[in-house]
Formats: structure tokens, sequence, C-alpha cells
């Protein structure tokens, strides 16, 4: 072999090495950063077996994206999902705070059993489960409470901090499989997350208060916190919000498609309040239109909206499926407001015990995009629904 001939081998050979490293370089590159969160709503659908897992998905999401040093609250009524538990664990495991508040019925499940294990439940570390009182709730202290809420708290995830996340959805298989839920994420909103931390504080510390009720308003979201001492309408959250801030007519662009008069859509599971039934169709009596879905009613409720022209009622029978969100949206004029859109969400059924007895949370939002989402999962959920055959749906 000539030194010309050896020159190029070794040449080759050089080439051969450098590109090897160059391609190396390119396979071990890292994935682009998770997008950064942003306001929305997410909704699972138990029917498309694609989609019965979205609000799971972006939970876990959220819990991924966390950084070491920040804090994670979550308060959970139902809580029986191992993949959750693992991606607390994994997070906690990496730095992150990670602090879990549960009803005391659901403490034994296999996924809140390792979290006490991982995390503990001493409350002087900066990671643990607090277990609400057994046969009671954390705060409410009449009749018999459970703390029934089910929200999220990210201090900093995937680039946001100060970010929100109230759901309807526990975190079990039915929740995802059989039943209709929704989440909001609303982010950067400092004083609505501190309104939900010192909820969550006193939820830990199991603050006695059979009269706990307390509102915030911040930026474009105000929320409340249960349950809230009375005996008649005039302390119903609900009913005051019906009551005191809606007019049916005066609107120009949203509303009904004929006089752009205002249009109260409720998606709920459980409705039992007889004032607010009443209320609603006096709206419907003001020129309202008013589109309830339900799975369950008591007979007052439906003795309300049965029989009127501008009152369609929908059901979700258990068969099994069952709308077990729990919220009202309003398109049209609201606390003299024209042409705005609201959205009422949270973990609070339209009963008594939500409203006098429960730890609840709910959340009031104005958002044009916001209410836009639950508009069309309201449809989606009304298309799979049953049209009472005693109300406008028929």
């Amino acid at each position: 072999m000539n030194g010309a001939t050896l020159s190029l081998k070794r040449l080759f050979a050089a080439a051969c090495v450098a590109l090897t490293a160059v391609t190396t370089t390119v396979v071990l590159t890292a994935s682009p950063a998770a997008a950064a969160v942003s306001d929305g709503a997410v909704f699972n659908n138990p029917l498309v077996a694609a989609e019965q897992y979205k609000i799971r998905d972006h939970v876990r999401t959220l819990i991924d994206g966390s950084p070491a040093g920040s804090t994670i609250r979550i308060a959970m009524y139902n809580f029986t999902d191992t993949v959750i538990s693992g991606a607390l664990i994994s997070a906690k495991d990496r730095g992150v705070n990670v602090r879990l508040v549960v009803n005391y019925d659901t403490s034994t499940s296999a996924a809140v059993t390792s979290l006490k294990t991982a995390l503990g439940t001493d409350r002087t570390q900066a990671s643990w489960v607090s277990v609400c009182t057994s046969g009671g709730a954390c705060i409410g202290s009449a009749g018999t409470p459970i703390m029934h809420n089910k929200f999220y708290l990210f201090s900093s995830t995937n680039g946001s901090s100060n970010v929100v996340v109230q759901s309807s959805a526990n975190l079990t298989v039915s929740n995802a499989t059989v039943y209709w839920n929704n989440a909001v994420t609303l982010v950067g909103n400092a004083g609505l997350y501190n309104a939900y931390a010192d909820y969550h504080s006193d939820l830990a510390a199991k603050v006695k208060n059979s009269n706990y009720y307390t509102s915030v308003l911040s930026g474009n979201a105000k929320v409340y916190f249960f349950p809230r001492a009375g005996t008649d309408e005039t302390t119903d959250t609900i009913y005051n919000m019906l009551n005191e801030n809606i007019t049916c007519e005066g609107n120009t662009t949203t509303g009904t498609s004929d006089l752009h008069r205002t249009i109260i859509r409720v998606g709920m599971w459980y409705f039992s309040r007889d004032d607010i039934a009443r209320r609603l169709k006096e709206l419907a009596n003001e020129k309202c239109w008013v589109d309830v879905i339900y799975t369950e009613a008591d007979a007052g409720v439906l003795g309300q909206l049965r029989g009127n022209s501008r009152i369609a009622v929908y059901q979700v029978p258990e068969n099994p499926n069952i709308i077990h969100s729990k919220y009202l949206a309003i398109e049209g004029t609201y606390i003299d407001q024209k042409d705005t859109k609201w959205v009422i969400t949270g973990s609070h059924n339209y009963s008594n015990a939500a409203l006098r007895e429960n730890d609840e949370a709910m959340i009031r939002i104005k958002s044009d995009a916001i209410f836009d989402q639950y508009r069309a999962n309201f449809r989606t959920v009304r298309a799979n629904a049953v049209p009472d055959p005693n109300s406008a749906a028929s």
C-alpha cells in the first residue's frame, strides 16, 4: 500500500467518524419543551374511547411539567387513579412539593395509600397527604357533609405560573369512561390562585365552620367556597345570581337567533333546589330561553321546568352514562353587561348538601372563548340526552 492510498483511507475514516458524531448529536437532541399553559376548558367524552381520559391527561401534563421547587396542591373527593398517583410520586421524587387533601372515604384506595407512603402525612414537611374527618368533611360541620372538591393548583408548570384547574371530575375510571365531565384552566391570575391556596390550607387544617362561605373576585374570575349557612333562597348563591343579575332583553349580538334574548344553559348531575328552578321559570316568562340537561332531579324542580314554551329539558339517564358536570352558562345580559358570556362551574351540584353542608368550590368566569367551549360541550351532551316530552325539548 503506497503512501497516497494510506492517506486517502485515513481521510475517509476520519470523515466517517465525523459523520457519525454529527448523526449521534442529531439523534440525542432533546425534544422541544412543552407549550406554555393557557386559559381554556377540557371535556371528556365517555362515548369516544380516545376522548375518555382527556381531563386526566391534561392534569398529568401539568404534573409532569412542574419543576423542582414548585408546589402542586390538590383537593379530591374520590381518588383511585394510580396513573395520577404515580405521576405525583415522580414529581415529589424530582423535588416538587406535593400536597393532597382527600375525603376520608377514599383514603384507603391503592392510589391514596401509595401517596401517603411516598409523601407522608406530616404537614410541617414540604409534601403531605391530609385526610378529612371520618364520617364528615374537612370544613363543613352541619348535617352529613363531605369534602366534595375536585381542583388542582400549580405554582409553576410548563413555564406558566399560578395555574388553577377547577374540575367536576373525580380521579376514577367511571368519571372518565361513563360520566360526562369538564375542567377549566386559568393561568396567571395570582389573586385567584392565592384564594384557592388559602382554601386548600383551611381544608388541610380541618378548620370546622358550618358557614365558611367566602367569595373572591380577581380579574375575569370570581370563586366561591362553601358551605353557606341559611334557610331560604336569599342565601342561595345560584338563586341570587339568577335573581339579581340576569336581564332577558336588550342584547344585539348574543343570545337567541331571533331577538337576541339571553340564553341560560344548565348542565347538572343532581338538581333538587326548587327555588333555582322556580327562578328559571320566571326568567323564561320574562322571555329568556332556558336549556337544562340533568341526570337526577326532584319532582319540584321538574314541575317548575316542564310545560313552558321557553324551557327545554333533557335527561342523561343513568343507563349507564350520566352528566356529572355542574355548570351554568349565560349568554346575554349579566350584571347589566349586554352581549356578554359567562360560565359558572365547579363541584357544586344544585342540591341542599352542596350549598349548606359540603366543602365545595365554584368559579364564575367571564370569557367568550371559554363560554364557547362550554356551549359546544353542552350541545354534544344534549345530542346524546333524552328530550323531556313535557318541555320545549319535545
